[in-house]
């Protein structure tokens, strides 16, 4: 009886680890940091808020770096897609046997579905990601109820038809923008769906179990998952300051730390050392940092000084003594490793205070004049201090910059508003193409205006926007090119700055760690493996 007794509680035991196991054990378990609360887990009502969507769902295709720094796409909900002679419509077969994590089959009526949502939603922040199919801007201006561009044949198979050309389409369909959604869940969840993680459910490898405003996320691996069984199957996100989250990975309760939210002194004095030398991850972000300068506010609506400011600024000295010189100058608007990246654009921006005070004189200014320059008040501590060394180069020239700190809210109102004086601006690729980032801050007139840009040459902006459309690649670069010389070095429309490595550094229990492509600090959490 003794002996049956003591079998039955070592099964017991043996069950409770398995159970255990597959639900997130401690030896599965990672646990990562956030620097601020997500807003929503909806990514069509977002343009921040990828932490989910990258893990709960999945893309049609997605975007890999190779070991030489370029990019590639791979295949992911799709199968297999073939394009028309005319670069206008793709055809595109799904995978089999892909499941929503509740158990509801995928479908081609689910894309059609998602992307009609990202038109159809009222705060929608994502339309700019499919104006470009045939028929959205109907359904956008409201004459159409349903997307012509997207046909829908079975179960597996679909169309989507183009208004024009667009060689990066299969890139900007890898983004977490164009996550697929189930239409039967979302339908079904109504305004829950995004808010309460039981309701919000998608097809990728991890399922959110939890999500507790201001404190955290709680991932799991998803079962039904059509991929590999990542090594991780349950990740624990906290809510922290950057200095709580450099307490815990001291104490080891953090398994990765993004030193991008860290002061560089500390990253240098503590974690560019020899003890933690072997457990730095780096990728470089395929991101530009600009000063942003307003046209509409006087005397910036003149390229004389603006480009005096251009010419201010000790680019190189910032990148080496605030950010480590990890990273690289930049003098375009398209970053090292973005497609589009031209040579010929680089090399023309030089720090020369002593022109820069010539161009002033020249243009009436002699005596300099007063310049605000903006900042989030949420901003790190590099960039707090890379815009406090700028306002000291434009001093050096006879310019007043004087430095106004605003809250997060109001910094983006005021930046929206299109009345943001000047301000630093980063932009962190979301697909791997040059419409991606020209497009957004020149493309339309609201851009220009969302980004208090306000540039004022209609000619250029409507260049941009047909840019994507040219159907020879050479032509649609050579293009992109041009007009990247244009608004950079003729007209001086911002300060380009430079290019930076994203570091983190992971704990004893990682055996291998790849950031994204493009340097986000979201993560894919399936790209961990766990000794």
């Amino acid at each position: 009886m003794i002996r049956k007794y003591m079998w039955m509680l070592i099964l017991i035991a043996v069950l409770a680890l398995s159970g255990c196991g597959k639900s997130g054990s401690k030896n599965d378990t990672v646990h990562l940091a956030l620097s601020a609360d997500i807003v929503t887990m909806d990514s069509h009502k977002t343009t921040n808020d990828y932490i989910v969507p990258m893990n709960v769902f999945d893309t049609l295709f997605s975007l890999k770096k190779n070991d030489d720094g370029s990019t590639r796409i791979d295949n992911s909900l799709v199968e297999k897609y073939e394009l028309s002679d005319d670069a206008l419509t793709y055809h595109f077969t799904l995978r089999d046997g892909v499941v929503f994590s509740d158990g509801t089959p995928l479908t081609a009526q689910d894309v059609k579905f998602t992307f009609e949502r990202i038109l159809k939603l009222p705060d929608s922040a994502q339309t700019d990601c499919v104006i470009i199919i045939d028929g959205a801007q109907d359904m956008l201006d409201g004459k159409a109820d349903s997307l012509r561009g997207i046909t829908v044949e079975d179960d597996k198979n679909f169309s989507i038809t183009l208004t024009a050309p667009f060689s990066g389409f299969t890139s900007l369909l890898a983004t977490p923008a164009m996550v697929i959604y189930s239409e039967k869940n979302v339908t079904e969840a109504g305004d829950d769906f995004g808010m309460v993680p039981g309701k919000t459910i998608g097809s990728g490898p991890y399922i959110i179990k939890e999500w507790t405003r201001g404190s955290g996320l709680v991932f799991e691996y998803n079962p039904r998952y059509w991929g590999p069984e990542p090594s991780v199957k349950k990740v624990d996100m906290k809510v922290m300051e950057p200095q709580a989250m450099d307490l815990a990975f001291q104490k080891g309760d953090l398994d990765i730390l993004d030193c991008l939210f860290l002061d560089s002194a500390i990253v240098n004095s503590t974690y560019k050392t020899d003890t933690y030398k072997d457990r730095i991850v780096s990728v470089d972000r395929l991101g530009q940092n600009f000063i942003l300068m307003n046209e509409n506010i006087e005397p910036l609506g003149n390229v004389q000084v603006r480009k005096a400011i251009q010419q201010a600024i000790n680019r190189e000295s910032i990148l080496n003594s605030i950010f480590a010189g990890d990273g690289k100058l930049e003098d375009g608007i398209f970053p090292t490793g973005c497609v589009g990246y031209s040579k010929n654009n680089q090399g023309w921006l030089k720090y020369d205070p002593d022109n820069a005070k010539k161009l002033l004189a020249d243009a009436g200014y002699a005596d300099g004049f007063d310049l605000e320059i903006c900042l989030d008040s949420t901003a790190n501590d590099s960039i707090k201090n890379a815009v406090q060394v700028i306002s000291e180069n434009l001093k050096a020239v006879g310019i007043n910059a004087s430095i106004r700190s605003i809250d997060h809210a109001s910094y983006l109102d005021l930046r929206n508003s299109g009345e943001m004086p000047c301000f630093w601006a980063f932009w962190l690729l979301d697909y791997n193409d040059p419409d991606n980032i020209i497009y957004t801050f020149f493309g339309s007139k609201d851009n220009v205006k969302l980004r208090s840009l306000n540039y004022s040459d209609d000619s250029v902006i409507q260049r941009v926007a047909a840019a994507k459309t040219i159907g020879k690649e050479a032509d649609r670069l050579a293009e992109y090119e041009a007009l990247e010389k244009k608004i950079l070095q003729d007209d001086a429309a911002c300060v380009p700055m430079f290019s930076t490595k994203h570091l983190f550094v992971i704990s004893d229990r990682v055996e291998t760690f790849i950031p994204h492509w493009a340097g986000w600090s979201d993560i894919y959490f399936d790209q961990i493996t766990l000794k």
